[in-house]
């Protein structure tokens, strides 16, 4: 398993169960480091593991998002 990084403080994430993913903004991640991540939640740019593609998916709302991926 890879390493995951908080992307406001840089901080290790230990528990990738509470990982807020969001869209890559336009600020630059914070680098990367041995010491543990304090954010909550911590901040990870990109999609869940696990996540599927669907054309139309953006269509639906964000509880309708998860209650379809948990499906599959």
């Amino acid at each position: 398993m890879s390493e995951i990084h908080c992307h406001n403080c840089g901080g290790f994430i230990t528990d990738p169960s509470g990982v807020s993913y969001q869209v890559p903004s336009s600020a630059a991640a914070a680098a990367p480091h041995s010491a543990l991540c304090t954010c909550i939640p911590s901040v990870v740019y990109g999609t869940p593991p696990g996540y599927v593609s669907w054309p139309g998916l953006t269509n639906l709302s964000k509880i309708e998002r998860s209650r379809a991926a948990a499906r599959n």
